[in-house]
């Protein structure tokens, strides 16, 4: 038996397979058991679909990308509508017309004409991605900005149904406004706009108020202040509070430091090569210009020979975690000062920091008239002293005889007057040696050296010791040079005397 009809005809009239346990017991009407392919019932191939998938085979196609072919594909078909729905879920990882089949197609350009008309019923992932190349490509759309809205459309109506819908869409709905040169208006309410303009806010804290400057911090911070127990009973008191540490805090590292505290939270922009629509099908027309898309003052985006550049803050764009342990401070410290609220450890921050930020607040609260409720605490074991002595007090009230008062010494002042051989006592012999030698010209890395210390590790300890009396630091490093603050000399010496 050499042709296919004769191997069908001998399987449908074995005996043995009729008689088998898989259909012995079974009735079935008069029709073969397998069929050749060209018998089988498929579905009807509209003749516009046809004409794509024949694009596929043109001579240009061979050497070109599969981006331009899903362009290509996708122009041909802008404005076809089918009427075959497709019920059936499947996976396909960077989906393309070409890889699906003419039932998967049908189902997609029908599903494609219930989103046009508004309608938003379940789909594939598949389909939805295929939808957004179309957008991103401006397949389909009157212009970039009309392709813009349908992205965020389909965004706000599928990113509940995968996680990847949502991640992608913010990216993208990014590079449209980028690659096209729409508006950077568009992207105001987006987590990477946000972002951007609260940090802009804490940099040019002078430029805006209060109410401006504590959103931002919330924005930003990592420690939740809405959840806050104090901040539930005195918003105001926290906020201003917050602002006041974070401004002092930002003007200590203008004065004496080389990096900003903003550079120190969140870095410094910094320009990388980018990938225009990463994870997506898209045929890039424009690959030749030259351009430049500032979305801020910390974001911008340029193209050079055909090369896409972001100069921005990278790294973590969400909650920062430094700035989070600072507000916890200020939260700890305001309800230990206050008595507001169940006590909470500071967050991880310098000793200098927490001195700093107890002194403002401390300032804030005597300013606030806010008075911590006074602790009370009972001695039940003193009751029968208690009774004992209003038991002499009713038999002198009782008696003719006048009791003469007795006098009572007034209290003496436990007063102690500062002076500046407190403030010597504070350093060891190493330290003041050390401080010496910085105030008149001495050797200091002889004086670390001699005690087997490093003269970082000795600076430190003296600013943390003398930061009480000063509320800053008296010594800071001009690269390995450690050199007293100006401002401190004339008292330093007084103190210190050579």
């Amino acid at each position: 038996m050499s042709g296919t009809q004769d191997i069908i005809n001998a399987v449908n009239n074995d005996e043995k397979l009729k008689n088998s346990r898989s259909f012995r017991d079974r009735i079935y009407t008069d029709q073969p058991i397998i069929r050749t392919a060209s018998k089988l019932k498929r579905p009807d191939v509209p003749e516009k679909i046809r004409e794509m998938k024949n694009l596929a085979f043109t001579p240009e196609a061979y050497w070109k990308t599969s981006a331009w072919l899903f362009r290509t594909q996708g122009m041909f078909m802008t404005d076809y509508t089918d009427d075959l729905t497709y019920y059936e879920d499947f996976t396909a990882y960077y989906p393309t017309y070409r890889d699906l089949t003419t039932e998967q197609l049908r189902g997609y350009f029908t599903w494609r004409s219930h989103i046009r008309n508004g309608e938003y019923p379940r789909a594939p992932k598949a389909f939805i991605l295929i939808y957004m190349y179309e957008m991103i490509n401006c397949i389909g759309v009157s212009s970039a900005q009309d392709a813009f809205f349908q992205l965020r459309v389909i965004s706000e109506n599928y990113s509940d149904t995968d996680t990847d819908i949502a991640r992608l869409s913010v990216k993208w709905l990014n590079d449209i406004v980028v690659y096209y040169g729409l508006p950077t208006e568009l992207l105001s309410g987006s987590s990477d706009f946000e972002f951007d303009n609260a940090v802009l806010r804490l940099m040019d804290y002078g430029d805006v108020d209060r109410d401006q400057l504590f959103a931002a911090i919330m924005r930003l911070s990592a420690y939740n202040i809405e959840k806050s127990a104090f901040y539930s009973e005195m918003p105001e008191l926290f906020s201003e509070a917050a602002c006041r540490v974070y401004i002092k805090l930002y003007e200590y590292y203008r004065d004496h430091r080389k990096n900003s505290l903003c550079e120190k939270l969140f870095g410094r922009p910094v320009e990388m090569k980018y990938r225009m629509f990463e994870s997506a099908v898209f045929f890039d027309t424009m690959s030749d210009r030259n351009c430049v898309c500032r979305i801020s003052d910390i974001q911008t985006f340029s193209s050079r020979n055909g090369e896409w550049f972001c100069e921005k803050l990278h790294g973590n764009r969400g909650k920062n975690k430094p700035l989070g342990e600072l507000m916890r401070t200020v939260d700890s410290i305001l309800r230990e000062k206050t008595g507001i609220a169940h006590r909470i450890n500071c967050g991880d921050n310098s000793r200098n920091t927490i001195k700093l930020a107890e002194k403002l607040i401390e300032k804030l609260i005597a300013e606030s008239s806010v008075t911590k409720p006074a602790d009370i605490e009972i001695d039940l074991s003193a009751l029968d002293n208690i009774r004992s002595a209003a038991d002499i007090t009713r038999e002198r009230l009782i008696v003719d005889e006048e009791i003469c008062e007795e006098s009572v010494p007034e209290p003496i002042s436990d007063i102690i007057a500062e002076s500046p051989v407190a403030e010597q006592k504070l350093l060891d012999k190493i330290e003041k040696m050390f401080i010496r030698a910085l105030l008149y010209g001495g050797d200091y890395k002889k004086a670390a050296m001699d005690n087997g210390c490093l003269p970082s590790v000795i600076a430190d300890s003296i600013n943390e010791k003398l930061f009480e009396t000063f509320s800053d630091t008296v010594i800071e490093f001009d690269g390995d040079e450690p050199i007293i603050i100006e401002d401190y000399t004339d008292e330093l010496k007084e103190l210190f005397p050579d």
